[in-house]
């Protein structure tokens, strides 16, 4: 909890001196040490974050591996950290055959997986310069090609099912998320905030569902199917994240 706080407020300092160099999250590989259908166990550690996702790999005997599984952090007290297993899908082929490797012991997890890069959601263009100028260790998705994924779909209400599409599609492990003076850095499978940093705004301008520059092509459908646009910014991304 201190070490939170710590980093907290050095992103507070930091804003007002100038870009955050830093990797925020770096890789961290272990190895499973219990299994039971859904859940795992691995030794805790200070690197660990609960909220933050990975893979489970199997290496075969040519040393080559192979994703079997997503892993997604949902507590540790400083000894045992547990995971949830979920089914790893991006890969999927209906092509080829399917090889059904189980998570076992001794299994290889690298958590905060694809956390280099990441989506990014501001109210403006202000805050998405600010965020993406502080940052610069990231590798940002512009927004004008999520949004270009819901204008193409007439979502002007993305929920997490979606957001974990664009995710997924643009191989990202990260959403960034800017509303009423705070930045939220999200896991992409948890939905769980792994990161908060203060991020003051220069602007109270806002641009729905988000900013990008084709956000006003984002529309419902010509007959409607209960698709609804947002009309409270701040509002409606607070309630996707559960946080105040």
């Amino acid at each position: 909890m201190l070490k939170r706080v710590i980093i907290f407020l050095s992103l507070t300092i930091t804003f007002l001196l100038g870009a955050y160099d830093k990797p925020l999250f770096e890789e961290y590989e272990t190895t499973l040490t219990t299994v039971d259908k859904t859940r795992a166990i691995i030794d805790d550690s200070a690197s660990i974050v609960v909220g933050s996702s990975g893979i489970v790999l199997h290496t075969f005997e040519n040393q080559e591996s192979m994703i079997i599984a997503r892993a997604a952090v949902i507590s540790k007290d400083g000894k045992k950290a547990v995971l949830e297993l979920i089914p790893f899908d991006a890969l999927t082929q209906s092509n080829f055959p399917q090889i059904s490797i189980e998570p076992q012991v001794g299994h290889t997890v690298i958590l905060n997986y694809l956390y280099g890069r990441s989506l990014i959601v501001t109210p403006n263009y202000e805050s998405f310069k600010k965020i993406t100028d502080f940052f610069i260790d990231i590798e940002w998705i512009h927004p004008d090609i999520t949004a270009a994924f819901l204008a193409k779909r007439y979502i002007p209400n993305p929920d997490r099912k979606r957001f974990r599409e664009m995710c997924s599609i643009n191989m990202t492990g990260l959403i960034a998320f800017n509303m009423n003076n705070m930045g939220y850095f999200v896991d992409c499978i948890s939905f769980k905030v792994v990161k908060a940093f203060k991020m003051p705004l220069e602007s109270d301008k806002t641009i729905l569902p988000f900013y990008s520059r084709i956000s006003e092509h984002i529309g419902t459908y010509p007959i409607s199917l209960g698709t609804r646009e947002i009309t409270d910014y701040n509002e409606y991304y607070r309630h996707l994240l559960g946080v105040k």
